[in-house]
């Protein structure tokens, strides 16, 4: 949100416009590089984003080592014929035998759950 608030105010400081128009690919292509930066700042720092601690999962490598830039944008283009292809790449891992989707496969990571800690 701030994100775009931000580009669209700097929209209006240059162009005098009040929106940014439907199909402008510079604000497309900003708003991925704020979507990927922030899984790549949340992942490389404790493998977690904000969804992924409510929900207990937590992003590690298959070898227990920690998550390098390399791991990270492999799972992100995994991730589009993942999603791309009817989403088979994604209910994959009801057949693998270890478990794991497409962009884990590429990438050499897993969702791991981390259970609640008792009281």
């Amino acid at each position: 949100m701030i994100a775009g608030f931000l580009a669209v105010q700097l929209n209006l400081l240059i162009t005098g416009a009040e929106a940014i128009a439907p199909h402008n690919r510079f604000f497309q292509i900003y708003l991925v590089a704020i979507i990927i930066g922030y899984y790549f700042y949340f992942w490389r720092r404790s493998g977690q984003t904000v969804g992924m601690k409510a929900w207990r999962i937590r992003l590690v490598t298959l070898d227990g080592e920690p998550l390098t830039l390399r791991h990270m944008s492999l799972r992100m283009l995994g991730a589009i014929p993942a999603f791309g292809v009817c989403l088979l790449g994604i209910v994959w891992h009801y057949w693998d035998k270890s478990g794991l989707n497409w962009h884990d496969h590429i990438s050499q990571t897993k969702l791991t759950y981390r259970p609640k800690p008792s009281l």
